[in-house]
């Protein structure tokens, strides 16, 4: 599990650097998107799921946050989301649940209406709390 995670944090953070090499991702915040995963896997099945679900990497620099999303099944940014300046983004998250096993953050994406639900797992906890720790003011539940 930390190989694979340390891979997808590796990934993201050359997808970042070729989108613009004068940034240095500093953190990379590994999260899926849909609601919970014992919900989705109770009704669809985990198979069906796996299609469902979008994979979602969150990468802070010195500058900006970049947002990528790649399929759940293979794992990997394939696209761009949207980057924001590191001093607008703290506006990017309009609540967090912290549960034990997955946390829950919603962030506004551009295009959207209502907030975009993204689960993180308690794997990634301490980049979560880092995460909202740069960005600051999170509403917490």
């Amino acid at each position: 599990m930390a190989d694979q995670k340390l891979e997808l944090q590796s990934q993201a953070r050359r997808a970042v650097l070729q989108l613009d090499q004068t940034e240095r991702p500093r953190l990379v915040l590994l999260a899926i998107s849909g609601p919970s995963q014992y919900l989705v896997g109770a009704l669809l099945g985990g198979l069906l799921s796996m299609f469902l679900i979008k994979s979602y990497f969150i990468s802070v620099t010195d500058r900006s946050v970049f947002i990528h999303r790649g399929p759940r099944l293979n794992p990997h940014p394939k696209e761009l989301v949207h980057v924001v300046p590191l001093k607008d983004a703290g506006g990017l998250v309009s609540r967090v649940k912290i549960g034990r096993t997955w946390n829950a953050l919603f962030l506004n994406l551009p295009g959207k209406t209502r907030p975009t639900r993204l689960n993180v797992s308690f794997h990634s906890r301490s980049e979560l709390d880092r995460f909202l720790g740069k960005l600051g003011g999170a509403e917490r539940s």
